[in-house]
């Protein structure tokens, strides 16, 4: 199973990753681009990224450990992560170049506000989820030398269950918060706006995998 979630999210990545560059090239090229073709270009980036984060409950429902450290990503890109990819509150940084309104500002704050109460929130889940591995049957079990009986190998099984379930729900919650945050963020902004934030998300990504790939070699 963990095998085949890896080749087939790996996959999908490589192709996504291929798309991202030539959708960050229409981003970063609008200049009079009529406003009914940036909708459009809006729509087609947020497609791009409901179809990441698609794919990727789906592999968190097939090996909710692999996503947790992903090897698709590189170390560095990993060093940033918070649950398995880029923090929600990163996205407000995203904004100080869009010369927001004064209402938009205070709109914007509010969200902002409220993603930093829900990530602490989430952040905490997953600390919780990772104490409690301390009082967990799995390092007595892991630390036994002897072979596992079936009774102490159904216990195992049980635990990882567990904890799977645990860790899965606070990923998904995660990427939950991450959405509805940009969502909430793109509903302040105006058309012209949405491009210029969805080009700067897409090339943070871009210039974070750029440094990760230059450290690994």
């Amino acid at each position: 199973m963990a095998t085949n979630a890896l080749q087939t999210f790996t996959a999908f990545y490589d192709g996504w990753l291929l798309r991202h560059q030539r959708l960050q090239d229409q981003l970063s090229t609008v200049a009079n681009v009529k406003e009914e073709d940036l909708s459009k270009l809006v729509e087609q980036a947020a497609e791009h990224y409901r179809l990441y984060y698609e794919q990727k409950s789906i592999a968190i429902d097939k090996d909710v450990f692999l996503i947790c450290s992903p090897p698709w990503y590189t170390s560095f890109e990993k060093a940033l992560f918070w649950v398995s990819e880029f923090p929600p509150s990163l996205f407000f940084r995203f904004l100080s170049d869009l010369n927001l309104t004064t209402e938009q500002a205070r709109r914007v704050e509010t969200v902002r506000v409220e993603a930093a109460r829900k990530e602490s929130e989430i952040g905490e889940a997953m600390a919780t989820v990772q104490e409690s591995l301390a009082a967990a049957p799995l390092y007595g079990l892991v630390n036994r030398t002897e072979r596992l009986v079936d009774g102490q190998v159904s216990e195992l099984d049980d635990a990882m269950k567990e904890l799977k379930e645990a860790m899965r729900v606070v990923m998904v919650e995660a990427d939950g918060l991450r959405v509805v945050t940009v969502v909430e963020i793109l509903e302040v902004l105006e058309v012209m706006q949405r491009v210029k934030f969805f080009a700067a998300v897409g090339e943070f990504r871009i210039r974070a995998r750029r440094i990760g790939l230059q450290m690994e070699v």
